[in-house]
Order: C-alpha cells, then sequence, then structure tokens
C-alpha cells in the first residue's frame, strides 16, 4: 500500500510540475508597450531596434531619441521613459514580488511599482522605490528625485557603485543631488523640475492598450556598436561598468573601436590591462 502511496505521490508531483513548473521557472520579461518611435537598444555589444510590442531582456540598454516609451514588466512594475534617455536594466524582477534595478545615465523615468519593489541607480543618487511612484532625472554631476506617490527612499552615491545611507523621502517631496555631496531635501518639488518633466509624468501611469491578439516583435538588429554608442556608458560611474570589459572585449577586433577604446581610456582605467598587457618574459640565468 505504501508502494502505491509514494507512486501516486510522484505522479502528482510530476503532473504539478509539468503544469506549474514551467510558468514558476520561466524568466522574467519585460517588454515595450509603447513607443512613440522606434527605440535603440544595445543588446550584448549590437545595436537593435525595438517598437511596441519587443519583448526586452536583462542587461538590455535603451535609448530614446526625441519621443518617450513605456516599459511594462511581468511583475507590474511599469517605467516611463522620457525623449533623450538611457537607462540600462540591471535586473529584472520576476512576478509577484521580483525586485527590479534599473541604471540611469540619462534623461528622464517614472517608476510605478507593483507589487515587488524598484532600484533606480544613477550617478548623484539611489532610490528605492515601493507601493508608489517616482520620477528621476539624471544630468552630468546632478540628479533630482520627485516623490510622486507613497514614502519612498533615497541615498546620496559615496564613490563609484557605493552609496550612504537610505532616507525617507515622503509623498511629494523632492530631492536634489550633487555627486559627492549630501541629498539636499524639499518639502516641493522645484518649479523648473516640474516645468522640465515630460507632460505623461504628470498622470499615474496605466498599462498600454493591447490588441485583441498581441504580437510580440523581435528586436531588430542593426550593427555592431561603435565607440560612440557606448562612450558615455563606458566612462559612467556607475555599478554597471563593472560589466563592460567582458561585455564588448569582441569589439577589439575592430581596429577602428580599439583606437578610439584606446585614445580614451586605454590609461588609468579598467581597460589598459586589456589594450597594453603587461608581458613577463621569463628570467635568463
Amino acid at each position: 500500500m505504501a508502494k502505491h502511496s509514494s507512486i501516486s505521490t510522484t505522479a502528482a508531483a510530476l503532473a504539478w510540475l509539468l503544469t506549474f513548473g514551467a510558468t514558476a521557472w520561466a524568466a522574467p520579461s519585460v517588454r515595450l508597450a509603447m513607443a512613440d518611435q522606434p527605440v535603440r537598444v544595445i543588446r550584448a555589444a549590437d545595436v537593435y531596434q525595438a517598437v511596441n510590442g519587443t519583448p526586452l531582456e536583462q542587461d538590455d540598454i535603451v535609448e530614446t531619441g526625441a519621443g518617450g516609451a513605456q516599459l511594462e514588466l511581468d511583475s507590474g512594475t511599469i517605467v516611463a521613459v522620457g525623449p533623450q534617455t538611457r537607462l540600462y536594466l540591471s535586473a529584472i524582477g520576476a512576478a509577484p514580488k521580483g525586485s527590479t534595478e534599473l541604471a540611469l545615465l540619462q534623461g528622464w523615468i517614472k517608476v510605478q511599482t507593483g507589487a515587488g519593489r524598484a532600484m533606480v541607480a544613477a550617478e548623484a543618487l539611489q532610490a528605492s522605490v515601493g507601493g508608489g511612484a517616482v520620477v528621476v532625472f539624471s544630468r552630468p554631476g546632478r540628479d533630482a528625485l520627485f516623490a510622486d506617490s507613497g514614502e519612498q527612499l533615497a541615498a546620496p552615491v559615496t564613490g563609484p557603485g557605493k552609496a550612504g545611507p537610505m532616507q525617507k523621502v515622503a509623498s511629494e517631496s523632492y530631492v536634489q543631488a550633487d555627486a559627492g555631496k549630501p541629498l539636499v531635501m524639499q518639502p516641493r518639488a522645484d518649479p523648473q523640475f516640474l516645468r522640465d518633466m515630460p507632460l505623461p509624468f504628470r498622470d499615474r501611469l496605466a498599462p498600454a492598450p493591447q490588441p485583441a491578439k498581441p504580437v510580440k516583435v523581435p528586436a531588430q538588429r542593426q550593427r555592431a556598436v561603435d565607440f560612440a554608442d557606448v562612450e558615455g556608458w563606458l566612462r559612467c560611474s556607475l555599478a554597471v561598468r563593472k560589466h563592460f570589459v567582458a561585455r564588448f572585449h569582441a569589439r577589439l577586433q575592430d581596429p577602428r573601436f580599439r583606437q578610439q577604446l584606446d585614445q580614451a581610456l586605454g590609461h588609468g582605467s579598467e581597460w589598459q590591462a586589456v589594450l597594453h598587457p603587461v608581458v613577463k618574459h621569463p628570467s635568463t640565468p
């Protein structure tokens, strides 16, 4: 009797795995739900073009031109991306409570969380978003955050990839962060910040309308990255920079890419050992 019970238990477990396992173990997803115009995506070391319905991947770099875009994650988090914005998808949290991690090099984003939390890293501040929404703007040397809804957390960046203790940011409060300095908290957003903020960011974010039969549109590869495409990322102080030697190493086979990289970052950076390896000669007797 015990043998039959064991077989039944095993069969039930197998049935569960076949029914729910694929969903439970499926990789978390994010898609380009809405875009005013095609969006540039840097995937691995290639440049792609994405449009409405294009699935995106972890470690994709999403860059907008004159128009904005909206990304939607299966965790329920929505990320509105303003024009002229450069965003790195560091981690895509799995539903329902997985954490999302974003690195903002330039421009505007609005992050509205679902069940999980979202971490936003810029060069002068880091933020933890949960149960509400924030607007973050980044430009060289200065970042700003507006707690659009819900109490959020923010911390000053103290060094490359390092941040100080998180501080509470009350709903509708504003934070200004200058590189290497303490956060400046204000009870209301700076008027100029509100004037410059993309208009769609003023409203609560909502999922983009879906066609009756949604279609996944694969990203279209255009070419390998040029040095100009990634120079800003290679020079940045964001923690994601540590991945770039491995990521773009293959592009050193392109003489022009190698030459431009060498001129810009060939000495005194993590690229020096790759571009100018020290050759150890065997000692002579």
